[in-house]
């Protein structure tokens, strides 16, 4: 099978069987193309995450744009696209055909949604854990990661948390600076 059909269908299951965007989908895109297709290396992984993050547009079109230029260039960028975008606009179109159908306060579709909002949740965490892991290497890289999830999840004062992270970049840059006279 070409690799070009094997970007398209891959990335189309991704797509369709996927439930949380862009984010949700690389754990699946890790698992199929460095786990079972052996196709790209988990060093990609962490590469297509800091690209899809740093550039503007939809992560899982960055992401299937950055897997089919590894794999196949430019046709592989488009074969991937167009298979993670074809589910969303066929299940976009079910949708509106639909909504006038659905009850939006019906207990059980509320349940529902909040079920998948969990599992949406959990996934996000598995991959903070997973890239956490590869990217952080020094305690310094945690410490501050630990200070910028205090200012996201608390009320504590930002100005503190700032002040508390420069207080430790200064201590790593001087601490590093007295290794490097002391060599």
């Amino acid at each position: 099978m070409s690799i070009l059909v094997i970007l398209f269908f891959e990335f189309f299951k991704i797509a369709l069987l996927t439930i949380g965007g862009g984010l949700a989908m690389i754990p699946a895109i890790e698992d199929v193309f460095v786990n079972k297709r052996k196709l790209l290396k988990n060093s990609d992984i962490l590469d297509m995450v800091a690209l899809t993050q740093s550039v503007p547009g939809l992560i899982a079109i960055n992401s299937a744009v950055f897997v089919g230029h590894k794999l196949a260039g430019w046709k592989g960028s488009l074969s991937a696209m167009l298979g993670v975008i074809f589910p969303s606009i066929v299940i976009i179109i079910l949708i509106a055909m639909f909504f006038p159908l659905l009850h939006l306060e019906d207990k059980h579709l509320l349940k529902a949604f909040n079920c998948i909002r969990a599992c949406v949740t959990g996934i996000f965490v598995v991959l903070m854990v997973k890239i956490g892991k590869a990217v952080l290497k020094s305690k310094s890289e945690t410490i501050i990661v630990i200070l910028l999830t205090l200012c996201l999840l608390t009320d504590i004062s930002k100005v503190w948390i700032i002040l508390a992270a420069c207080l430790l970049g200064y201590m790593v840059l001087f601490l590093s600076e007295q290794t490097v006279v002391k060599k």
